[in-house]
């Protein structure tokens, strides 16, 4: 089961990211964050947000490498755990240790990537909803949410994902498409 190989035709993009972000227990903060990110095949997955509040300083970019199913090979050990309509279920676990219990990812053969679920063992989740859009007749992040609960904050956060530039190779040369 390969599905790294779903989008193998684009070598890089770029893309806009608004996130709002809502601490929901004490101090209950509510931010909004906008930026830019950047995939390679093969290197560099990441966010950078500009205008990061004070006490966000040293998070403005935020790997996004965890959520690329091509690397996860090397991160994970990895098996079938049911399906869901289309949707494949795996259960993977850190191959190196950790406090990460079991990460449970939805993914389908089409869209890719819908839903991930890490778990750990001090009692601690992190679920992230993607919903997918079509540029140029594949599939990317179009909005995510995340559910963050740990044993003494929870916290939501919403992104939409917009303006992607695709660096896609053809059977002749490498091929930019224009914005969505």
């Amino acid at each position: 089961m390969s599905y790294a190989g779903r989008n193998a035709a684009v070598q890089h993009y770029t893309f806009d990211v608004d996130a709002r972000i809502a601490l929901l227990t004490f101090p209950w903060i509510r931010f909004t964050l906008h930026g830019h990110g950047t995939y390679t095949r093969g290197g560099e997955y990441s966010v950078h947000f500009d205008d990061v509040p004070w006490f966000g300083k040293g998070y403005e970019t935020m790997p996004m490498s965890a959520l690329d199913v091509s690397n996860w090979t090397s991160m994970y050990t990895m098996s079938v755990a049911g399906a869901q309509g289309n949707a494949t279920i795996l259960s993977m676990h850190d191959v190196k240790k950790s406090n990460l219990v079991e990460a449970r990812a939805q993914i389908d053969p089409a869209q890719g990537l819908q839903q991930i679920l890490w778990t750990y063992d001090y009692g601690g989740h992190v679920k992230l909803t993607i919903v997918p859009q079509a540029v140029s007749g594949l599939y990317f992040p179009g909005s995510e949410e995340a559910e963050i609960v740990m044993p003494h904050y929870r916290a939501m956060a919403w992104a939409t994902f917009s303006n992607y530039q695709l660096a896609v190779r053809s059977s002749t040369s490498p091929t930019v498409t224009g914005k969505r």
